[in-house]
């Protein structure tokens, strides 16, 4: 997970891609990324492509209280005045965005039924104990309440995280069976976003500046970059 401020700059990302053009990068013989950072540094990250497109498409259900997790940035973009209570969730007390300090497999400080919609991106990865995690988030929604979940399919081992702190990776398949444990099958819909080049960009760390907007609309559900779960309670 990568704090806003540390590639703020668009005139640092510009002269990023100016100096280390994609199309020499797939012509040398590197093995290294061009970003180690999803491609942070050089402009918009790929996954942030599917990941605001799905957001963007259900936006009609982030409304009333809301809770997100480490800051609220998607749901004050994607709720705007629908939003009536805005909650940040975080296990890490310097947080200063946070107003619930808690761990997402036990909530003891939150009450069954209080949140309209949950907003988890590319957040159980990290989670050891997803099961718990999700029945958690069911708990803690309204009936009626829906969570919005986006999780990796392909991605490299997170930066700040690193290798002792990064645990999943989910499928179509992975993504259905853990929350149909407590959703129903019927109020899940669970999709796949990608395709072999936007995969290939992003593992070598692009962003969505090198590469055109029409190769990452194309979908192929055999090479997902991203898994997106829409379930109500």
């Amino acid at each position: 997970m990568i704090k806003k401020n540390i590639f703020s700059s668009k005139t640092r990302k510009t002269l990023r891609r100016l100096l280390y053009p994609a199309f020499f990068y797939f012509l040398s013989k590197s093995t290294k990324p061009l970003s180690n950072y999803h491609g942070f540094d050089r402009g918009a990250p790929i996954d942030r492509f599917y990941i605001e497109n799905f957001l963007e498409q259900n936006k009609e259900v982030i409304s009333g209280g809301c809770l997100e997790l480490l800051n609220n940035d998607y749901t004050l973009k994607y709720g705007g005045s629908k939003v009536s209570k805005s909650d940040v969730l975080d296990i890490d007390k310097s947080n200063k965005n946070a107003t619930i300090i808690d761990d997402l497999r036990s909530l003891r400080g939150i009450a069954d039924n209080s949140y309209d919609c949950l907003i988890l991106t590319q957040v159980l990865q990290f989670i050891d104990d997803t099961t718990a995690a999700i029945s958690q988030c069911y708990r803690i929604l309204k009936p009626g309440g829906t969570i919005l979940v986006t999780l990796p399919s392909l991605s490299r081992i997170d930066p700040i995280s690193g290798q002792a702190g990064d645990y999943w990776r989910f499928t179509v398949a992975s993504a259905s069976y853990l929350f149909n444990k407590d959703f129903k099958p019927e109020q899940t819909e669970v999709k796949s976003w990608g395709n072999v080049r936007s995969g290939l960009y992003f593992y070598a760390g692009l962003a969505q500046e090198d590469s055109l907007v029409k190769t990452l609309e194309k979908n192929d559900p055999d090479f997902p970059l991203i898994i997106t779960v829409k379930a109500t309670k």
